[in-house]
């Protein structure tokens, strides 16, 4: 993890581009001026900026925290922080949010759930007593618990597939590895998720290096 800063103000330089040279793995600082890059002792990594100067450094695997500090350009290119999300990924936010807003499948009900679903005398007897209304409902909270299982595993795929080179069953162990809550998965934001991950690969990759 590092951040790159401005010189002068000590703020964070948004959208600037770090690039570990030796692997070619790329990302970009945040408004704070975080990023997160995976790198080895020895590795040489560059800073590029529409704003500021260009910068470069050898990680040396001392320090946990690299802070970068990057003079301003007289002429700086200023663009409008812009997130661009393919269409599978706004999809997924879509469904992850219909998910969310759903109220929660039940196999049993309280009376005061009952009542409220019921709209006659026949109906509330129907819902506390009836078999079939139970396996309904079993039913609609196992086909709920596995949407929201479906989703939180397609989410870390896709975040952990950018963040890592892994794919496929390699991919499926990573995830297992990691254990991450199904709420996590769900709710936190992708610079969260793609940070606890990260954390996640660089003590998975020392593990196996000792097998």
């Amino acid at each position: 993890m590092g951040k790159v800063l401005d010189a002068a103000t000590g703020k964070g330089v948004n959208l600037a581009t770090i690039t570990n040279l030796k692997n070619r793995d790329m990302t970009r600082t945040n408004k704070e001026g975080v990023f997160f890059l995976d790198a080895s002792v020895g590795d040489s990594i560059e800073i590029a900026s529409l704003t500021h100067e260009r910068g470069a450094f050898r990680w040396n695997g001392n320090a946990e925290e690299i802070v970068f500090r990057l003079k301003k350009l007289d002429k700086a290119i200023e663009l409008p922080e812009v997130r661009v999300a393919t269409k599978r990924e706004q999809q997924l936010e879509k469904e992850i949010k219909q998910v969310l807003a759903e109220p929660e499948a039940k196999k049993n009900l309280s009376f005061g759930e009952a009542v409220s679903m019921a709209q006659s005398p026949i109906t509330l007897l129907y819902e506390l007593f009836s078999k079939s209304a139970k396996e309904d409902r079993k039913v609609a909270m196992l086909m709920q618990e596995k949407r929201r299982r479906d989703l939180a595993n397609y989410r870390f795929g896709m975040i952990a597939g950018q963040a890592t080179d892994l794919s496929g069953e390699n991919l499926e162990r990573f995830r297992y590895f990691c254990d991450f809550s199904e709420e996590f998965l769900l709710l936190s934001t992708d610079y969260d998720l793609t940070y606890e991950v990260l954390q996640c690969w660089n003590v998975y990759k020392r593990i196996k290096k000792r097998h």
